[in-house]
C-alpha cells in the first residue's frame, strides 16, 4: 500500500507530540511492508535564496522520504485566512502529487496548508483519514482558550468572537472604529475574502464562519477519528455530524523509551524528582507548577524543566522570574527523542498543569508505560488516562492551591507513588497500526482512478506557484 501522511510541520526541527506521532506511525507502516511519504509544509521559513519565495525539498527523515515544501511570509499577508485557505500551498502539494502516486492519504493537521488540501486529494480519487489531534477544525488558535485565558467552549458569535483571541491587533482596530457590531451583523452572509490581501476588515471577516466552512470539508473525509472521547464530544457538541467520528486512542511506541522501566530507590524518601516535559508554552500551565512548588519549605523536591526557552521568549522570561534563581528548579533545555526514556528513568514524578482541553497528551501515555506516575490537571481527555489515586492524580485546573495540596500529600508520603498501579491500559505503537491497517483496509475497493467526470485542476500544472519567484 503506498500511503502518503500529511503533516503541517515535521521533524527535525519540530519536535512536538504530533511529529514525533507521524514519524512513529510512518516507521511502523513502513516495517509492515507499506510505502509511506510525508508531505509537510514550513508556513514561516527564512528562504535561503534572496528574492525566492517559495521551496520544495526532497529529504529523508530517519528513512522516510518527506518533502519538505515552503512559503514565504510575504505570500500570506492575511494570516487568519491562509490558516485554511492557502491555494499557494496546495499547488505546492499538486506538484508533489502529479510526481508521485498514492493509495490512501492519513491527513494529521492542515494549518496554513488548508483545506484546500481535503478536496485536492479527494478530486484525485484518493481516500482521506483525518486525525483530529487538537481543535484546529474548530478553533483559529487550536487550543479553545479565550484571550483572557478562560476555556472556550466554540466559536462565539458567529466567528466574530474569535477575533480577539486569533488576532488582537485586529480587536483593537475594531474597539477604534466600532466595526465588531457590524461584523456581527454581516456574519450570516458573510464568505471569506476571495484573496488573501491584508486589511483589517478582510482579517476579521476570514474568521467568521470558519468552522462552518472546515466542518463542512472534513465532513468530506473518507474517515475521521480522535484520539480521545472528549474530542469527539467537543466536535460533536458544536454540531459536526454525531456518528462520524471513530476513537481510535494512541498508541505508544515501547522502542522510544530505550527498553527502560522505572525502578524506584530509597532516595525517595528524601527527595521527590518532579518533572515538566513539553513546551514552554502558557496555556501548559508551567507558571503554576513553579509557583506552587515554591510556595512549600524544605528541600524534599526537585524540578526537572525539559523544554525549549527559545521558542516563546517571553514566557520564558516569566519563568526564569518565577523560579528567581531557586536551586530547586533547573532548566535542562529540550533534549532529543532518543533520550526520552533516559530522561523519564531518573524523574520520581511527572506534572501535566495544563490550562487548556487537552486530547491525550504524549507526555502522559509515555510516563504511563514507563511506570511513572502522572499528576495533571483534570481537563479534557487527560482523565481518560489518569485516574485519580490509581494510576496517577488529577487536580482542579488552573488552581494553584489545589495542586500546591496535592503535592504537598505526595511529599508527606512519597511512597504512594510505587504503589500506584502505573502501567495499566497503555495502548502500544503496535496496537495502533492494527488499528490504522484496518482502517485503511475498508477503502481498498475504492482505491482506483480519479473520476472521470472530474475536472481537470488548475493547480495540477508544471508551473511553480503564482508569483513565486
Amino acid at each position: 500500500m503506498r500511503l502518503l501522511y500529511v503533516v503541517h510541520q515535521f521533524l527535525p526541527r519540530h519536535l512536538t507530540g504530533t511529529e514525533q506521532y507521524v514519524r512513529s506511525l510512518a516507521l511502523g507502516m513502513r516495517a509492515r511492508g507499506h510505502e509511506v511519504s510525508v508531505f509537510t509544509l514550513e508556513p514561516v521559513l527564512n528562504l535561503d535564496s534572496p528574492g525566492r519565495m517559495w521551496i520544495e525539498r526532497d529529504e529523508e527523515v530517519d528513512g522516510v522520504p518527506v518533502r519538505r515544501a515552503g512559503l514565504h511570509l510575504e505570500t500570506q499577508p492575511n494570516r487568519e485566512l491562509a490558516d485554511y485557505l492557502n491555494p499557494l500551498a496546495v499547488r505546492l502539494l499538486c506538484r508533489f502529487l502529479d510526481e508521485h502516486e498514492f493509495d490512501l492519504a492519513h491527513v494529521f493537521h492542515l494549518r496554513y496548508l488548508g483545506i484546500g488540501a481535503l478536496a485536492e486529494l479527494r478530486r484525485r480519487g484518493l481516500p482521506v483519514v483525518v486525525n483530529l489531534m487538537d481543535f484546529w477544525f474548530l478553533c483559529p488558535t487550536f487550543i479553545l482558550l479565550r484571550a483572557d485565558g478562560g476555556l472556550c467552549d466554540g466559536p462565539p458569535r458567529d466567528g466574530v468572537g474569535c477575533v480577539r483571541c486569533a488576532a488582537p491587533d485586529i480587536a483593537r482596530v475594531m474597539d477604534t472604529v466600532q466595526l465588531d457590531d457590524v461584523l456581527h451583523r454581516l456574519a450570516p452572509d458573510a464568505p471569506a475574502p476571495p484573496d488573501l490581501h491584508q486589511s483589517p476588515m478582510r482579517r476579521a471577516r476570514a474568521l467568521i464562519g470558519r468552522k462552518e466552512r472546515l466542518f463542512e470539508a472534513l465532513a468530506g473525509a473518507s474517515a475521521v477519528v480522535a484520539p480521545s472521547r472528549f474530542l469527539q464530544s467537543v466536535f460533536e457538541a458544536n454540531g459536526f455530524p454525531r456518528g462520524l467520528i471513530e476513537h481510535v486512542p494512541y498508541g505508544v511506541d515501547p522502542d522510544r523509551l530505550g527498553g527502560r522501566t522505572k525502578r524506584w530507590s530509597s532516595r525517595l524518601r528524601r527527595r521527590v524528582e518532579i518533572g515538566f516535559i513539553g513546551s514552554l508554552t502558557e496555556h501548559k500551565g508551567l507558571h503554576l507548577l513553579i509557583e506552587a512548588l515554591r510556595s512549600i519549605d524544605g528541600n524534599t523536591w526537585h524540578l526537572h524543566v525539559h523544554g525549549s526557552l527559545e521558542t516563546h521568549p517571553a514566557y520564558s522570561k516569566r519563568l526564569r522570574a518565577l523560579a528567581d534563581e531557586d536551586p530547586r528548579i533547573t532548566f535542562h533545555g529540550p533534549f532529543p527523542p532518543r533520550r526520552l526514556g533516559g530522561v523519564l528513568a531518573e524523574l520520581d514524578l511527572i506534572v501535566v498543569p495544563s490550562v487548556w482541553y487537552e486530547n491525550t497528551p504524549f507526555t502522559v501515555l509515555e510516563a504511563q508505560m514507563m511506570g511513572l506516575p502522572v499528576l495533571a490537571s483534570d481537563l479534557g481527555g487527560i482523565s481518560e488516562s489518569v485516574r485519580h489515586q490509581e494510576n496517577g492524580f488529577l487536580f482542579e485546573a488552573g488552581s494553584v492551591p489545589a495542586l500546591r495540596a496535592q503535592l504537598e500529600e505526595i511529599l508527606a508520603d512519597p511512597e504512594c507513588l510505587p504503589r500506584l498501579r502505573l502501567d495499566a491500559g497503555v495502548r502500544t505503537l503496535d496496537q495502533n497500526l492494527d488499528d490504522f491497517a484496518a482502517l485503511y483496509a475498508r477503502f481498498l475497493p475504492a482505491m482506483s482512478a480519479a473520476p472521470a467526470d472530474a475536472e481537470e485542476s488548475p493547480a495540477a500544472t508544471d508551473d511553480p506557484p503564482a508569483g513565486a519567484e
